[in-house]
């Protein structure tokens, strides 16, 4: 036996001192965050629902990659090779931010006898974990900037906003040429013009790539590729020919954001547009499974009906007034209340792009005691990353208001048979 070893065997005892082994390690540091993102899934929905990743830095970063659209693609029986310039992957990145909760004790508070709490530090562990937990997903829900740590500053990690509205500055257009310096987009990129003349709101136009800084724009990926002509190197270049004549904008975006108080309903949540956003998303390859919104947005779309006939037997007393899955042009929504949505935003997700990691797991501090008291903290960092947000969309400036479909009830009355036939009776309530 090596000098220093413990003995080994059925009887020998463990060494609580030592951290040699895993059945010694108190708090370690994977189950402490899986307990802190596990403590309240009907508040944390977006921290259950997000897969997991690995983050090594305060600058978390990662590449995504996308397919160009089909084109014309005809060549005669006998002709050279041909090929072109790939598409370059494209990073991507997000800062981490750091969580903090503490709470202290007292002697005396820890030894009174109390009325269903028999150890107040473990109660308020518990209470602690919750809260911190619903810090990190407040976190996910409003961060709408990704602000790195320096000296006194609170670095915070861009959360659902930060990827899904994020607008590009600096474009202006003039007589259907954009320009954006160093845009880096790839013809067939998708993009939504706001305040524009020719472009309508809340529709995705298409890229066709002049040079580094300009662009075009066509009303199909098929328009915009077709433009482009290859030189000898594979290079694609735009001669704009067909292009939208656009003169003006106030905004431009890459995302799937659909500005509701520009749509016909002026603001209020319909059906449309949430087919709307599902189209975005399901023309770049994307395919959304779950809408999260507020609970007021959610009771409204109870009335969605899109035409459906709800069959009532006579004696059933029970009224449904809730709606949990719609069915879309573009796909199947699931509908999900979240307590920290406002009314004014809609999300439409498709989970498996979404990640959460920690750069310091949480896990906690038991501060050396100064006093009569003993204080512990909880503490991790933690960032999100977002693979894909072309694959997911956001609608919003809404009012909180939803536009419903009028509902048609049958009601089935006791029915006689003569002869063959049945008769019964009918209502519709509109």
């Amino acid at each position: 036996m090596a000098v220093g070893m413990p003995a080994t065997g059925a009887g020998a005892p463990h060494n609580s001192g030592s951290a040699l082994r895993s059945y010694n390690v108190v708090g370690t540091i994977r189950d402490m965050s899986d307990f802190i993102t596990n403590l309240d899934p009907d508040k944390t929905k977006l921290t259950q629902m997000f897969g997991k990743t690995q983050v090594v830095s305060t600058k978390h970063e990662w590449l995504r990659d996308s397919l160009r659209p089909a084109m014309v693609n005809k060549h005669p029986e006998v002709i050279n090779f041909d090929t072109t310039e790939t598409v370059p992957r494209r990073w991507m990145y997000n800062t981490v931010q750091q969580f903090m909760h503490g709470y202290n004790i007292s002697d005396i508070t820890q030894a009174i006898k109390k009325y269903g709490v028999r150890d107040e530090i473990a109660y308020q562990f518990v209470k602690a974990g919750k809260e911190i937990a619903g810090d990190l997903e407040y976190a996910i829900v409003n961060n709408d900037t990704a602000t790195p740590m320096s000296e006194n500053v609170a670095g915070t990690f861009g959360g659902i906003p930060y990827f899904l509205e994020a607008a590009l500055t600096g474009a202006t257009v003039a007589a259907g040429t954009f320009t954006l310096n160093d845009h880096g987009f790839v013809n067939g990129d998708a993009l939504i013009v706001r305040g524009g003349a020719k472009c309508a709101e809340n529709t995705a136009y298409y890229v066709a790539v002049k040079d580094a800084n300009t662009f075009y724009l066509y009303d199909t990926p098929e328009g915009a590729m077709n433009s482009v002509k290859y030189d000898a190197n594979g290079h694609g270049v735009s001669n704009g020919e067909g292009k939208i004549e656009e003169t003006k904008m106030t905004g431009l975006t890459f995302q799937n954001c659909i500005d509701a108080a520009k749509d016909v309903a002026k603001g209020n949540l319909t059906f449309d547009l949430l087919n709307d956003a599902m189209q975005l998303t399901w023309q770049r390859g994307g395919d959304p499974s779950v809408a999260i919104m507020s609970a007021k947005n959610k009771r409204g779309c109870a009335d969605f009906t899109q035409g459906a006939l709800p069959i009532r037997q006579a004696d059933d007393k029970r009224i449904s007034t809730s709606l949990e899955i719609i069915e879309t042009d573009f796909g199947t929504l699931r509908l999900e209340a979240h307590r920290m949505y406002k009314d004014s935003v809609v999300d439409l997700l498709d989970p498996q792009y979404w990640k959460l990691g920690y750069l310091i797991p949480f896990h906690t501090e038991e501060p050396p005691r100064v006093g009569t008291y003993k204080e512990k903290v909880i503490t991790g960092v933690a960032s999100i990353e977002c693979t894909a947000p072309n694959a997911n969309a956001r609608i919003i400036n809404l009012t909180g208001k939803v536009n419903p479909k009028p509902v048609v009830v049958e009601t089935i009355t006791a029915s006689t048979t003569t002869g063959g036939s049945t008769s019964g009776g009918s209502d519709s309530t509109p």
